[in-house]
């Protein structure tokens, strides 16, 4: 699991330079009021600093090697650096190259840079099939090809209609108040959704996905959705947390329709809240166990949600326990 990495004061400017420079490309443009504001959710969240964002000169890339030689935060900044063209819905070029620059002193080359690339140069069509690819392994857990086929098929099995699995789900609703299950079950339901095993369902796969919401305490709105993807984002140790959050800010930041196309909730713009999203990074950070690949849900139905968070390290969560949509 990832963890929240400890950086100095020295570090920390360090870093909040390297998104001002990104944010101006290098000293051209003018610091948007919301990179600003992703500055002061990155101090706050992620680096727990006090760095005086008003009189923070910029820094460029080659300066970076030297002062920054661990690999952990080589990676974190590079991928928080990848965010910034997107933050102010324009993704310009000139913030992409500057992107570019650092990610090739620090020598690091994620996915997310090859995606930004594919953004800045509209080629949504061909970057939602890769991520597409990706995604049925390291979310979806179809990672070897009969894998994929067998939960295809079990999909569209649930999808029509399997009263097998829909009966198990709807024991849920005997469980006791506050249990996972019990949780889960009302969270469809509210929300008028079908669940595993009934007709029109999503099927089992994305039940770990909605205990990420529950656990979390996330709702399903287009900013919860936000939120509950850079939760994800703190939970992979190889940054596709952080081409999960590419996808919702695509669909709900910069209204793109990537993956919203065919969905019940239609693409938005200027949802991606800084405070509120990296907030969310901190507790997936924070949180002890993958849960998108890790969680066993039938192993832990029964257990109460307010255990399974102390059990987890997830930060406590202020308001009820099961969100109304």
């Amino acid at each position: 699991m990832p963890q929240q990495l400890r950086w100095t004061d020295a570090e920390a400017r360090l870093f909040l330079q390297a998104i001002k420079t990104v944010g101006t490309a290098g000293g051209v443009l003018a610091l948007e009021p919301i990179t600003l504001e992703m500055m002061e959710a990155i101090q706050r969240h992620v680096l727990h600093s006090s760095v005086d964002l008003e009189t923070l000169e910029i820094r460029h890339p080659p300066d970076y090697p030297a002062l920054i030689s661990d690999q952990s935060k080589r990676n974190q900044l590079i991928q928080i650096l990848v965010l910034i063209p997107y933050v102010d819905m324009n993704v310009d070029p000139r913030m992409v190259g500057v992107v570019d620059d650092f990610a090739s002193f620090l020598n690091i080359a994620p996915q997310t840079l090859q995606d930004l690339h594919q953004v800045r140069d509209n080629h949504l069509r061909r970057l939602l099939l890769d991520y597409g690819r990706r995604s049925m392994g390291e979310f979806l857990g179809l990672d070897t090809p009969s894998r994929f086929v067998r939960g295809v098929i079990a999909a569209v099995h649930q999808a029509i209609g399997d009263a097998s699995v829909a009966s198990r789900y709807a024991t849920l609703d005997s469980y006791a108040e506050g249990t996972l299950g019990h949780t889960f079950f009302h969270w469809y339901r509210d929300r008028g959704w079908a669940l595993p095993g009934e007709h029109k369902s999503t099927s089992e796969l994305l039940v770990n996905h909605d205990c990420c919401h529950i656990l979390g305490g996330f709702n399903t709105d287009c900013a919860g959705e936000m939120n509950v993807a850079a939760f994800q984002a703190g939970l992979f140790t190889d940054g596709f947390g952080f081409e999960s959050l590419l996808e919702v800010i695509l669909d709900f930041h910069l209204g793109k329709a990537f993956s919203t196309s065919n969905s019940i909730i239609p693409p938005e713009t200027g949802q991606f809240i800084p405070d509120a999203a990296m907030a969310g990074y901190e507790k997936g950070l924070a949180c002890s166990i993958n849960l998108i690949q890790d969680l066993d849900f039938w192993a832990i139905a029964d257990q109460p949600v307010v255990e399974l968070r102390m059990k987890y390290n997830i930060p406590a969560t202020p308001g009820p326990l099961l969100i109304k949509p």
